[in-house]
């Protein structure tokens, strides 16, 4: 029976209950852990990454939205935002990383190869969502922390020579990307790295081409598609959402917004660097 059968069968009052079940069986620990160790003999991973591979867990946290049963995708983005942060380190010069942020660290996709790339550091998981920092503390060793609608008033009252950002700046507005970036100047330690991530030209393709609408509301589409094409920034909201949604964003127009902040000098930057879809950049605090 699919999960279609399921709902003609199932109460409309107990269906919104159905996908934390459904996320709840797929997570369960002997699927995740086998499909690890099969990616672990593709023979695509590099030495380097199957050793850091064969380290990291595969506890998934029951209503990790990132899981969405494809163990192998799972684990290699985790790996590829590793290698985006490696090259950044590299070319930052920054060779001893002490502490670290995760934000947002959802449901340790990423803090888990953390963990292990830097066993020694003190890192730190910070979310809006109780549950997935808990899930980050008890399985990664992971320090609690939590974010806020608005950033600007996220004070986690130390500094972190590593900030790792995946997938936060492509959901927010012009003036949340603004607050984010003071955010990470308040938080690095002189000469600290931050890596982040951006929706760029593949992204903006892929939606005005309608191959993939990131659940973006249709009418939406062309103006968001229209803004980036003539500003090199472009925004549209979640259904039913108010600055939370969808931001598609030009390399010069982060660039720009970062000059006009001052304090961040560019080290690292690639192209569908992460999970070869999301832009990646690379900042030093100077």
């Amino acid at each position: 029976m699919n999960i279609n059968q399921i709902k003609r069968v199932v109460p409309h009052s107990l269906r919104p209950y159905l996908g934390a079940v459904r996320r709840w069986v797929r997570s369960m620990p002997p699927r995740p852990r086998l499909q690890k160790q099969r990616l672990l003999s593709d023979p695509a991973l590099t030495e380097t990454e199957r050793a850091l591979l064969s380290k990291v867990s595969g506890k998934i946290y029951f209503n990790d939205t990132m899981y969405d049963g494809d163990g192998a995708h799972y684990f290699k983005v985790g790996l590829s935002a590793i290698s985006c942060i490696d090259s950044g380190l590299a070319q930052s010069k920054l060779t001893n990383v002490r502490t670290i942020l995760d934000l947002p660290c959802g449901s340790g996709r990423v803090l888990r190869f953390l963990a292990q790339r830097f066993p020694e550091a003190e890192i730190t998981a910070c979310e809006i969502q109780t549950g997935p920092v808990q899930f980050c503390v008890r399985t990664f060793g992971a320090q609690p922390a939590f974010s806020s609608v608005n950033l600007d008033e996220v004070d986690l009252a130390k500094k972190f020579d590593l900030i790792w950002c995946g997938s936060l700046a492509t959901h927010l507005n012009e003036r949340d990307i603004v607050a984010l970036l003071r955010l990470f100047v308040r938080h690095l330690a002189p000469a600290g790295l931050v890596v982040f991530t951006t929706h760029g030209d593949f992204a903006a393709q892929r939606v005005s081409r309608r191959e993939f609408d990131y659940s973006i509301p249709e009418e939406q589409i062309e103006r968001l598609v229209r803004d980036y094409a003539q500003d090199g920034y472009g925004f549209a909201d979640y259904a039913g959402e108010r600055n939370w949604g969808v931001s598609l964003t030009s390399p010069e127009w982060i660039r720009l917004l970062v000059r006009e902040l001052g304090s961040l000098r560019e080290v690292y930057f690639k192209e569908r660097g992460w999970d070869n879809h999301q832009d990646v950049f690379g900042f030093v605090l100077e």
